[in-house]
């Protein structure tokens, strides 16, 4: 922890002096970068402990609300900036990037590891239900676009942000109470420590008020990194941010699925990439309100594209109860071909 704490303090520091003593936009982005990566780790570590002493339902409510903090506070930053682009392409990365380079990477490491794995398939079923929910009604704006007015599609996203986390509530209670999802808790519980409460709360508050400053300078330092890098804003959005806000959470998957623990990993990637859908998407549109830049769910062209391929890449490897290693180099080669995609975009 300590060193965790020294990392981040240092690339804090860097972050602030590169602002606003030296004016250098690629180091400011690079160092605000390192510090929400460790940041997001202690967030996300603080947010499991707190939950794990709470217990019940107050601690789903807090893993709805805290889980993806990082990434909610830099999706924040975004639209308080009108940089509604930025946030629709983090969303919409992050789904891709929890299913095809966690998920990916996870499969490869683990069946290297351990070689053919199985796991619970009624509950990856359950898993593919809530993100076939999501897919579905991010493309709904888009298939009823010609026929709705951009005041109508506000007020579109309005509902549907309000359906998909009563929708995601649902669905997390009845994985607290379904027994296919037990085993998938008594993993989780081996990969987890113990903080005390209070411990918890002060290191949430601490690390929160840090992602949000470095979130400031991240996303300030954007459109005038992102060309000088020769990279486009989608390209910012969809690769690099989402895996700013998720990169503990993808390491825990990956462990995971190295020490056969097979349904927690698939938990992780699966369940994350629905709950980006089911939560982070919701709040942005949320957002939107209280910043006065509207945000709709209506996610047109690559983006979209790219996550309704996710998603059949996904169904293809989740149609049995067997992971092998050819399915994760298809999931880590379909991500590298959008990522280069993407890099080629303007």
């Amino acid at each position: 922890m300590k060193k965790i704490i020294t990392v981040i303090a240092a690339s804090m520091a860097t972050a602030y002096a590169s602002h606003y003593l030296f004016h250098l936009p690629i180091l400011t982005f690079f160092a605000s970068a390192a510090a929400l990566i460790f940041l997001s780790k202690v967030l996300g570590d603080a947010t499991e402990h707190l939950s794990d002493h709470l217990g019940g339902q107050l601690a789903g409510l807090i893993n709805v609300t805290l889980s993806n903090l990082a990434e909610l506070i830099i999706i924040y930053v975004a639209v308080s900036k009108n940089m509604i682009d930025l946030v629709q392409a983090g969303i919409a990365g992050s789904i891709m990037g929890n299913l095809l380079l966690v998920m990916g990477m996870s499969i490869y490491v683990g069946c290297r590891k351990n070689g053919l794995l199985t796991y619970n398939q009624a509950m990856a079923w359950l898993q593919l239900k809530m993100l076939f929910l999501v897919c579905a009604t991010l493309f709904l704006p888009t298939l009823f676009n010609e026929h709705i007015s951009e005041v109508g599609q506000v007020d579109l996203s309005y509902i549907l942000a309000l359906m998909l986390p009563c929708a995601y509530v649902y669905f997390y209670r009845l994985s607290m109470t379904d027994k296919r999802f037990k085993e998938v808790r008594e993993q989780s519980e081996k990969m987890d420590g113990t903080w005390s409460t209070g411990f918890s709360f002060f290191v949430i508050i601490l690390a929160g008020i840090g992602a949000f400053l470095m979130s400031e300078l991240l996303v300030g330092e954007v459109e005038s990194v992102a060309p000088s890098l020769g990279l486009s804003t989608g390209f910012v959005g969809f690769i690099l941010i989402p895996i700013l806000g998720n990169i503990a959470e993808h390491f825990v998957a990956v462990v995971a699925a190295r020490k056969g623990m097979t349904e927690l990993s698939l938990s992780i990637a699966v369940g994350s990439a629905s709950q980006v859908g089911m939560v982070v998407a919701p709040a942005a549109v949320l957002f939107g309100v209280i910043c006065g830049n509207p945000v709709t769910l209506h996610f047109a062209g690559l983006p979209l594209g790219a996550v309704i391929a996710t998603f059949f890449a996904t169904l293809l490897v989740l149609h049995d109860d067997k992971w092998e290693i050819s399915e994760g180099v298809m999931l880590l080669a379909l991500y590298f071909a959008i990522m280069v995609c993407f890099l080629f975009t303007s």
